[in-house]
């Protein structure tokens, strides 16, 4: 039996959270014994199945101090020492299991178009098409494609749409997410295009927050909530009838596929990763980026006749069961272990 020890060493939410969640159910399919190693007190832990939290190890070590001067070093490196393959999410930690345990196989899972580290993973998992790309332009030969994919299907909801049309918005705050851009065009919305009949909430946690609220207060956009991150993002998302994906990079955007599974229309902007999901007016929206006008113009076609766009999402639905479910991703992923198990 093949034990990989699949670590997660993030505390908050966002994507790569949810693909880790995603290969730990991926592991349990193919009958590997996946050992998740978490930070202390991250909430990921309650996501995980009862099965999964019975094996969970958690770990605190500072990425800034040499790894091996911390009391953590020696757990670790018994850890790495018990099982055949580290499995991890992030390029910093590729180097940190590599310092604990030279001799191990690591596969690191690689979210972005991070170009730091990848030479310390043994192998590479692309999650998408467009990342695969960027590391073959590294010249980098250890590279496969696992698609992203949705552990669970069949959540998708029957097409309607509420009364007042309902938005939302999910992400880390940060810049490159987007969301003063869609602020703005909630702006353009209400102030020039005099709309009305639309409620938003954006989800999400970051620094920027304050930068959000405080536009939402001067623009005076009573119709806007901010809320913190959600665990349960289906729930906020069966209450929906658009999903906004205002970024400005996106290697892959996880919540796009969860939305369209959901049965939501989803309306995202042309920075890579939504532009390999979505096909523009056929199974979602596309704009281009950091142009708040266009996607206000965009948004105020939907909540003028909404029922336009129905049969875009049921598109989406169809789509995403096809492409991106669990099944798809099933031998892709027995080729990297068979990779690193030599």
């Amino acid at each position: 039996m093949v034990k990989v020890l699949h670590v997660c060493s993030g505390k908050g939410p966002g994507g790569t959270r949810t693909v880790f969640l995603a290969h730990q159910k991926l592991f349990s399919k193919l009958e590997v014994i996946a050992t998740p190693v978490l930070r202390r007190k991250a909430a990921i832990k309650s996501n995980l199945t009862k099965e999964a939290i019975e094996r969970v190890e958690e770990i605190d070590y500072y990425r800034r101090f040499p790894i091996k001067m911390q009391p953590v070093y020696k757990k670790m490196a018994k850890l790495a020492c018990n099982n055949d393959i580290i499995w991890v999410h992030k390029p910093i930690d590729a180097y940190i299991w590599r310092q604990v345990s030279p001799n191990s196989k690591i596969v690191l899972v690689v979210h972005g178009f991070q170009n730091t580290n990848l030479k310390e993973a043994d192998y590479l998992v692309a999650v998408s098409v467009p990342v695969l790309e960027h590391l073959e332009r590294k010249g980098l030969k250890n590279a496969f494609l696992v698609n992203n994919f949705l552990p669970e299907s069949g959540r998708s909801k029957e097409i309607t749409w509420n009364k007042k049309i309902q938005i939302s918005s999910f992400g880390f705050f940060r810049r490159k997410k987007g969301f003063t851009d869609l602020i703005k065009a909630i702006d353009i919305l209400k102030n020039e295009f005099f709309c009305s009949n639309f409620n938003v909430d954006i989800y999400g946690n970051g620094r920027l927050g304050f930068v959000l609220r405080l536009m939402k207060h001067l623009k005076k956009l009573a119709n806007l909530r901010i809320n913190d991150w959600t665990n349960d993002v289906f729930s906020c998302l069966s209450k929906t009838d658009v999903v906004v994906i205002p970024s400005r990079s996106e290697s892959f955007s996880m919540v796009t596929i969860e939305a369209m599974l959901s049965g939501c229309l989803v309306v995202a902007t042309k920075c890579r990763g939504p532009e390999y999901i979505i096909s523009n007016n056929v199974n979602g929206i596309l704009v281009e980026k950091s142009n708040p006008k266009q996607m206000a113009l965009k948004l105020q076609c939907i909540i003028s006749d909404p029922q336009n766009f129905t049969n875009i999402r049921k598109n989406a639905i169809k789509m995403v069961i096809e492409k991106f479910s669990i099944s798809n991703s099933i031998d892709a992923m027995k080729i990297v272990l068979q990779m690193a198990l030599g």
